[in-house]
């Protein structure tokens, strides 16, 4: 497996190919085609001056604009009009003193062919006495001469003649200058942004490994964990992230341990009262009787609804359960679950109201509406005290309908209420013993609640009891009819 290269490093590869890709781009310019540059700088100059001198012909200022140019620019110009008329600038060697007009009247030639204007690259000669007397003609090194001649034929001259001289001074002395300051810069350079890097790394890589090593406790578990790393804006967005992450997490893993505690007393409880009550029948002949038979059916339909609970949530939260929408009578639906209390009712003294004003009719379906009734009179039943009075209310407000499912039990604190239609939260960590659910209801509500679109909560008093509420729209054709009480 290929090692992957650290940050830390990777910092310092990518600064100094940048600092070597800038130096490498300065000794282009300023070394190896400097030489380019300055002679194409003198060249536009040189047809700058032409071109300006042209637009001023007529000027009553020519004789100064020359003037100026030839001192702005170091160069040497001489005009020569139809008339024969020259105007000229005095500076010394100029090339243009010594053209002969056989010469000048060849670079005229070249001017009209190619245009207007011919430009001519001379490298400048120098003269030098040999030992035995004579003289040796040869190139001055790095110097150039350019004479530029522009014809010029929309005058009232007839025909100007521009001719312009300068010379293009040799700069090995300053490329050699460059070279130099070029090497000690690219030291400098690099040390300093060996420097940067380190810095840089400081700066950028240590809260990473802080973050990763805070997170590899995290990943075995030791969700107290703190993650601190500061240093700069997105840092500080990890580090608030994976502390949220850590408190999610450990919620989680105390919801496990709950929820393991919990099916763990749900399934030990029926199989245990099952067991018990099986080997009494195989022990005792006279104990095989209808009544412990029915407790030990009843006690495998409670491990069959813990199981059927489970499942459903887990798909319910995978949303893989298709909801059955259809136009049903609420109100009888209330009805028809109130009669499976009767039981309830009779041997344990509960007294579960339900007098509805009016029959009324929703869109929905019929058979997870019926889970929600089931688990709010459920979890009504299971945190009752010595009142057990349950009142089921209907209200109808417009066209919208709301369920009522409220105890006299001991109530829930303000703070917990938000939690309660977690996974596997309960009020209090004590476990209780449901008569028939799960320990998950609330949270199988929440889930058929939010796939029906409904609005749905929670009032609570400590000590005086709570009241679970839902409410749909109704259908559109619901009719106003007056209800049985059930």
């Amino acid at each position: 497996m290929k090692t992957e290269t650290s940050l830390q490093w990777k910092l310092v590869k990518y600064l100094l190919a940048f600092v070597i890709a800038l130096l490498a781009l300065l000794w282009l310019f300023q070394v190896v085609f400097l030489d380019s540059f300055y002679q194409r700088f003198k060249i536009e100059g040189i047809e700058k001056i032409g071109n300006t001198l042209a637009a001023n012909l007529e000027s009553e200022k020519f004789t100064e604009i020359v003037a100026q140019q030839a001192r702005q620019n170091d160069a040497c110009i001489r005009v020569l009009n139809g008339l024969g008329q020259i105007q000229t600038t005095n500076t010394m060697g100029c090339q243009l003193y010594n053209l002969s007009n056989a010469e000048i009247a060849e670079y005229v030639a070249q001017a009209q062919a190619n245009g207007g204007s011919y430009l001519d690259i001379q490298s400048e000669k120098v003269v030098s006495e040999l030992p035995n007397g004579n003289l040796l003609l040869s190139n001055k090194h790095g110097s150039k001469n350019l004479i530029y001649f522009k014809i010029v034929d929309n005058t009232s001259y007839f025909k100007t003649i521009i001719m312009v001289n300068t010379h293009i001074s040799p700069i090995n002395a300053t490329t050699e200058t460059l070279r130099t300051q070029l090497g000690y810069i690219a030291l400098i350079v690099v040390v300093a942004s060996l420097g940067l890097a380190y810095l840089m790394s400081r700066k950028i890589v240590k809260p990473i490994v802080n973050i990763n090593q805070s997170a590899r406790q995290m990943a075995e578990g030791n969700y107290d964990i703190v993650f601190t790393g500061r240093g700069y804006k997105e840092i500080t967005q990890l580090n608030d992230t994976m502390n949220h992450t850590t408190r999610k997490l450990k919620e989680v893993d105390q919801m496990r341990r709950d929820l393991i505690a919990n099916v763990s007393h749900d399934l030990r409880t029926p199989l245990t009262m099952i067991s018990g009550y099986g080997e009494m029948m195989r022990d005792l002949p006279g104990e095989n009787t209808p009544e412990n038979v029915q407790v030990i059916i009843d006690e495998a339909h409670r491990l069959s609804n813990l199981v059927n609970d489970l499942l459903d949530l887990s798909k319910l939260q995978e949303n893989k359960i298709e909801l059955h929408i259809q136009d049903f009578d609420l109100t009888q639906l209330i009805q028809t679950v109130l009669y499976r209390y009767e039981k309830f009712m009779t041997q344990d003294g509960f007294d579960i109201q339900f007098q509805p004003a009016e029959s009324v009719r929703v869109n929905a379906d019929p058979d997870r509406l019926g889970q929600v009734l089931y688990n709010f009179i459920n979890n009504a039943i299971n945190y009752s005290l010595d009142d057990k009075r349950i009142v089921i209310r209907q209200l109808v407000n417009g066209n919208r309908v709301r369920v009522e499912v409220e105890d006299h039990g001991e109530g829930i604190s303000e703070d917990k209420l938000n939690y309660i239609w977690d996974r596997y939260y309960k009020v209090d960590k004590t476990h209780k013993r449901s008569s028939a659910g799960s320990g998950i209801g609330l949270a199988i509500v929440r889930e058929i609640l939010e796939l029906h679109h409904a609005q749905y909560g929670v009032r609570s008093e400590v000590g005086q009891g709570s009241v679970f509420w839902f409410e749909l729209s109704m259908a559109s054709d619901s009719k106003s009819v007056p209800a049985c009480a059930g």
